[in-house]
């Protein structure tokens, strides 16, 4: 028998408990990003939605808008300091505050074993990985530390714990991220932010024809090499079944709200993986 997981069993969607809180989510044009954007505005929250496509972005604050949640997009460049500083600066001239940054950008464009990528590749790779969220929190702490509040709530992924197959550049990326939410939620606690960080495992996705990226190892993602590297990821999940983007936006909705309490520094596994086990 299979059991569907709903997340609205948990917590019902458009109950208010973000009413009155401005949100920022990077890479909100897709996946994950896309199902938090909606998740956070059901739940009462004015979010932002950043990303790098002006299309996508644009197509997430339609959505928005259409279910009558207010929203703004933001277009720019996340892996650049001087962007997510005009993306911050955005959301105080806009609105006054900032009190929610959900750090979603970043994700695996490559698999293949270590010793076959590029010097270059490692780089982008990383940079990808790391840099939006560093640059973006570095951004938004002065203003929740001014007005004595936040929640940051990082995606990270739980590859750079259990050590999943051919995507060494991207593990070790989102192992610096759970690095920086342990960091920054002990020297921040003081100001009443929360920083939390949660860590998907396989995750359903589809090919988005308005943002063309992701992996592109092997030509296809039916060829044998990619069947046999999803047979391994099941093998470590209990589940047995790749999550869905709105079951994690449905985490993160709960780490972005007061319901999160003291609760800080966390590394939130979606999905499981052999760290569980």
């Amino acid at each position: 028998m299979t059991v569907i997981f709903e997340p609205s069993r948990t917590h019902p969607t458009g109950t208010d408990r973000l009413r009155g809180k401005i949100a920022i989510v990077t890479g909100a044009g897709q996946g994950i990003g896309r199902a938090t954007a909606r998740r956070l505005g059901s739940e009462g929250a004015t979010v932002i939605a950043a990303d790098m496509s002006d299309l996508a972005a644009d197509r997430t604050l339609n959505e928005l808008r259409s279910a009558g949640w207010p929203a703004e997009k933001f277009v720019g460049d996340l892996m650049v300091y001087e962007q997510c500083a005009a993306l911050v600066a955005f959301a105080i001239e806009k609105f006054g505050r900032l009190d929610i940054l959900v750090n979603n950008v970043g994700g695996a464009t490559d698999l293949k074993p270590y010793d076959q990528w590029d010097p270059q590749a490692i780089q982008d790779e990383m940079n990808r990985s790391i840099l939006p969220t560093l640059w973006c929190c570095r951004a938004a702490l002065p203003h929740m530390i001014a007005q004595r509040y936040g929640r940051i709530v990082n995606v990270g992924a739980e590859s750079a714990r259990n050590g999943l197959w051919d995507r060494a550049p991207y593990n070790a990326g989102k192992g610096a991220v759970f690095a920086l939410t342990t960091s920054l939620a002990r020297e921040n606690a003081p100001f009443g932010i929360a920083c939390n960080c949660v860590s998907p495992g396989p995750t359903e996705t589809e090919r988005d024809r308005l943002v063309e990226r992701g992996i592109r190892t092997k030509d296809a993602s039916k060829s044998e090499y990619r069947v046999e590297l999803s047979r391994k990821m099941m093998s470590i999940v209990p589940m047995n079944r790749s999550g869905r983007s709105e079951e994690h936006a449905a985490a993160i909705a709960f780490m972005a709200s007061d319901d999160v309490g003291h609760i800080t520094g966390q590394i939130l596994s979606a999905g499981g993986g052999m760290n569980m086990l």
